[in-house]
């Protein structure tokens, strides 16, 4: 899809689209926006749903490289599981709703890190840091689900 609408931009806009503001109005997971990032002067993107926000906000809205990024999800990969939380409850075999959306033991690591994530952001890590960690997250969580989905509520 991408090579098309490359195609039929340049052919509207002209082959130069370095000052061009690229709008991408259903962002979803920002595939689009993403590849058009180098190309334009400035991506907007748009979406209903706060995960494609957190992922947007990652990959369009991260200009610089988060340097310190890997430290941090290698210290959060290292965290004892201790919380039982929203996404263990309501899409594990073990929670409420006995439900098979992931394992207990992934449910349990994804609401830990999310809670250190929250943690962190009180401490006062920036925001390109905090919305990093987020996206990368909710990406890794997709996969080691045992269905295809996204899962917004986190």
């Amino acid at each position: 899809m991408i090579p098309f609408l490359e195609k039929t931009i340049k052919s509207v806009v002209g082959n130069d689209l370095s000052q061009m503001t690229f709008c991408d109005l259903f962002a979803g997971t920002g595939i689009v926006g993403r590849s058009f990032k180098s190309s334009v002067k400035e991506v907007i993107s748009n979406d209903l749903e706060y995960y494609a926000y957190v992922i947007n906000r990652n990959s369009v809205g991260n200009s610089e490289p988060i340097t310190d990024g890997q430290y941090f999800i290698d210290t959060l990969n290292r965290i004892p599981l201790e919380h039982k939380g929203f996404i263990f409850n309501n899409y594990c075999p073990g929670g409420n709703g006995q439900r098979m959306y992931f394992s207990d033991h992934n449910g349990k690591k994804i609401d830990t890190i999310r809670q250190w994530i929250e943690w962190l952001r009180t401490l006062g890590i920036y925001d390109d840091l905090y919305f990093f960690l987020l996206a990368s997250l909710i990406e890794s969580s997709d996969l080691v689900s045992n269905t295809t989905a996204l899962y917004t509520p986190i």
